[in-house]
């Protein structure tokens, strides 16, 4: 039989199995066949040798600001609301443009592919223009327009944002790499109604809710003086958490909070390297994983973290959650790989699809070098990879069966391209 992709020999993490050196064949953008001798089966378009590479799902960023990429860097050490209102905010106003966003989006892309990232979740505006990037690049997305009470972008009003959304639905319903969501930002920007709004066009077109959720003291405060009620006590009073729900952050929640979110299914996306920089503070997640949360990792925008590494997100996590909780055994690694990949899909209600290494699933893989002096020796590839790894490591990238990186370069995207431009634009938002 004739596939498209066999990958040859490497060590394959199959998360229900002991890892294993095998082969796997892709065909028609799925995984046909994971075994032995499948080059004696099979005769493949692609042969990649993986000898010496671990072979496992790609990554699974679950909150993100993709078009934020031109500004890392621009404003850094600062607090959140000051970061936000004095220096993000108004430089969004002057420069937001569908060519900005389609740029900075493209950049955006080609980082989260180097660093092992084949979906991710994102939370900004001009959803189209990301959608062409992140097809042009070859990842896969779910695109939050974000909605918010007061004019942004090219959006006068939320209803606008909303009508918006539902034609961006339409017009990548039946697209394979792209899914649009509805992206209320948070609490404090979106009013009561626009938050009913945004719950009601998530069931209706049965997609994605995506929001920034408890990410500081300060939040917590004012949503009780405002509403006398926390955070999450306040969506679940408006019937917020009857659909799909994602929340990012979610780091000041008490135990009635914590069991409105289990009961409801929501998912957690852990974005630690911004909130430490951002000071938003940071919790134990011992109670969130007692009472069985779906947790996946979001890197945040590059303005606040300011990289798109997955591996860093959890080695920084699996080790501040151990000093926090006096406890070397929590998130260990095996458990910290499978929330930044399958932890990942079932959040963004994708887990029949992509997140684990099974036959007939999306051929979404990342193969990581692992015949280099910082690789060796190694007993455990899941501990490898989360207290050893780097992004550097990984070497080719694979997504809905297509190769989009290949020994470290980008087969869609032309790199130096995206440097020039970055630059180009550095120049101009430095004048601001």
């Amino acid at each position: 039989m004739n596939v498209d992709i066999l990958l040859n020999n490497g060590l394959i993490l199959e998360f229900n199995k002991k890892p294993e050196i095998k082969s796997i064949t892709i065909k028609d953008g799925s995984i046909l066949e994971v075994g032995k001798n499948l080059e004696k089966k099979y005769k493949a378009t692609h042969i990649i040798d993986a000898t010496d590479k671990i072979v496992m799902p790609g990554f699974v960023n679950t909150h993100s600001h993709v078009a934020m990429s031109y500004f890392k860097g621009l404003s850094d050490d600062l607090p959140l609301q000051e970061w936000l209102s004095e220096h993000i905010w108004p430089v969004e106003a002057k420069f937001l443009s569908a060519e900005f966003v389609k740029d900075a989006a493209l950049h955006g892309c080609a980082e989260m592919i180097k660093n092992g990232i084949t979906t991710f979740s994102d939370m900004y505006f001009f959803g189209d223009q990301t959608a062409e990037s992140a097809e042009k690049a070859g990842i896969r997305a779910v695109l939050g327009e974000g909605v918010l009470d007061f004019p942004v972008a090219n959006y006068q009003n939320a209803d606008e944002i909303f009508a918006y959304i539902r034609k961006m639905h339409n017009k990548y319903e039946k697209n394979e790499l792209i899914d649009f969501a509805v992206a209320p930002h948070a609490i404090y920007t979106c009013g009561k109604e626009n938050l009913i709004k945004a719950k009601d066009l998530a069931l209706e077109l049965g997609i994605l809710l995506h929001i920034h959720l408890s990410e500081t003291k300060q939040e917590v405060q004012d949503c009780l003086k405002k509403n006398r009620l926390r955070p999450v006590e306040y969506l679940d009073s408006i019937g917020f958490f009857e659909g799909n729900v994602v929340v990012a952050h979610a780091l000041w929640l008490d135990e009635n909070e914590q069991n409105i979110l289990a009961k409801n299914n929501s998912s957690i996306a852990i974005n630690t390297s911004s909130n430490l920089k951002l000071a938003s503070g940071f919790s134990s997640f011992k109670n969130y994983l007692d009472h069985g949360f779906n947790l996946s990792i979001g890197t945040d925008g590059v303005a606040s973290n300011n990289n798109l590494s997955i591996l860093q997100e959890i080695s920084l996590l699996a080790k501040l959650q151990k000093a926090l909780n006096d406890d070397p055994t929590i998130l260990p690694a095996k458990e910290m790989i499978q929330i930044a990949t399958i932890g990942g899909a079932k959040a963004l209600k994708k887990s029949e699809q992509i997140g684990s290494i099974e036959v007939g699933k999306k051929a979404d893989l990342i193969l990581i070098d692992i015949d280099n002096i910082e690789a060796q020796p190694m007993y455990d590839p899941y501990s490898h990879l989360v207290y050893s790894s780097a992004s550097e490591q990984i070497k080719d990238v694979i997504i809905n069966g297509k190769i989009v990186m290949k020994d470290r370069e980008l087969i869609n995207i032309d790199a130096k391209e995206l440097i020039e431009k970055a630059k180009y634009y550095q120049k101009i938002l430095k004048l601001f």
